[in-house]
């Protein structure tokens, strides 16, 4: 009879559990300096490499989503229904975190704070905003992880091969075959 093997969703929640249990154990056990000085790092250099790993899977994935879809009309049909479900989603979350919050008022302790003071800047205007959203070089929006730019990078490179047609086929063989290696990267 062959083993069956956990999917990768309970292996992560799983191994989840299990560093709560081992970090609970070491507090409970008076040796919280072995949690920082032994697993802490091991955290650090986890939460490292998911940094490093992120620009370009969000940048080559999207870029495989679109040229995908063979077709502009279709991207820009989903991208504006992703745009919808993502604010119906942001207002929600953003509600459901307000009513917990003013629910749970008088629950928790207000911390207070003395001879600080915080200057906040001038929020940019929308026009700024929008101006911001394109990136000025390929470079920066990776070197400084500026997702937002880097998904209109992606976009851009993904309408181009699909502009482009068969000339572009290795370049999009690349692009797929560079987001499989970050995906096993990952």
């Amino acid at each position: 009879m062959e083993k069956k093997k956990l999917s990768l969703p309970a292996q992560i929640f799983i191994a989840l559990l299990l560093g709560i249990v081992v970090g609970l154990a070491f507090y409970f056990m008076g040796k919280p300096e072995i949690t920082t000085n032994y697993l802490k790092p091991f955290g650090t250099i986890f939460l490292n490499l998911i940094q490093f790993i992120v620009v370009p899977i969000v940048f080559f994935s999207i870029i495989c989503g679109v040229i995908s879809m063979k077709d502009i009309k279709k991207v820009g049909s989903v991208g504006v229904k992703t745009l919808i479900y993502y604010a119906c989603t942001t207002a929600i979350a953003i509600a459901i975190g307000l009513a917990i919050a003013n629910a749970f008022r008088g629950l928790f302790p207000v911390l207070t704070v003395s001879d600080l003071t915080y200057e906040a800047k001038e929020a940019p205007t929308i026009m700024e905003t929008i101006v911001n959203i394109f990136p000025s070089n390929i470079i920066k929006p990776f070197a400084d992880a500026s997702m937002l730019q880097v998904i209109v990078a992606s976009l851009f490179f993904g309408f181009a091969i699909i502009l482009v047609g068969e000339k572009a086929q290795p370049f999009a063989s690349f692009v797929e075959s560079v987001n499989e290696v970050c995906m096993k990267i990952m």
